[in-house]
């Protein structure tokens, strides 16, 4: 699946535009933990993605796309920066800046990047995050949390999984934040749970963090 990924890189790359493994499974290969879930980030245009690959679902209007390669699939997401409105509802602009996209996410440890060579990207520090073992919020984490709360569950999966430390200023806030937990749909929640591989460490943050009347 992997040198697939790599193949479609270079595809992309070829008809002049960027692209990179994002996310997860770079995170996860840097630990030498197996994974299997494959995202790409590339500066190619929604239209453009549509015209040249087989595609198997569409979120156009996200830029984000089910692209079918081989035998495997793969999701496609065109550069982006997202606004919130009320602090909940993200519009989006499309932007040309691997940087700008990889800002956009949630914690400095999932920003992480694999070129088309195989070689390891990393614009913002993941590395010393993850070697520090350390969730760090990109940009603001008070703003940050109140923009999407559903940040303090995927914070304390990581965690927990991971046997990592939440930055200081992130658990602060946190802590400051928590009664936003309690606007979050069950299903929200339910999907990030489900991931927990660590459950007695989740319990011990739970614990620590006094969320237990704020979570369904």
């Amino acid at each position: 699946m992997y040198e697939v990924a790599l193949s479609l890189l270079k595809k992309i790359n070829q008809l002049g535009y960027e692209a990179y493994i994002v996310g997860g499974y770079p995170r996860d290969m840097y630990m030498g933990i197996p994974s299997t879930d494959i995202d790409i980030c590339t500066s190619m245009l929604p239209d453009r993605i549509e015209k040249n690959f087989s595609i198997v679902e569409s979120h156009s209007e996200y830029g984000s796309f089910v692209i079918e390669e081989g035998q495997f699939q793969f999701e496609v997401t065109t550069y982006r920066r997202d606004y919130y409105i009320n602090n909940r509802y993200p519009k989006i602009e499309f932007v040309d800046s691997l940087k700008e996209d990889l800002n956009r996410r949630d914690f400095t440890m999932n920003t992480l990047c694999i070129d088309q060579n195989g070689e390891y990207i990393d614009l913002l520090g993941a590395r010393k995050d993850i070697d520090q073992k350390q969730i760090r919020m990109l940009g603001d984490p008070n703003m940050r949390l109140k923009e999407d709360p559903l940040r303090m569950i995927r914070a304390l999966r990581f965690a927990s999984d991971f046997n990592f430390e939440i930055e200081k200023s992130l658990y602060e806030s946190m802590i400051q934040n928590r009664k936003l937990l309690t606007t979050l749909s069950l299903s929200r929640i339910k999907k990030e749970m489900i991931k927990i591989r660590n459950q007695k460490k989740w319990n011990e943050w739970i614990q620590l963090l006094d969320l237990s009347s704020y979570l369904p």
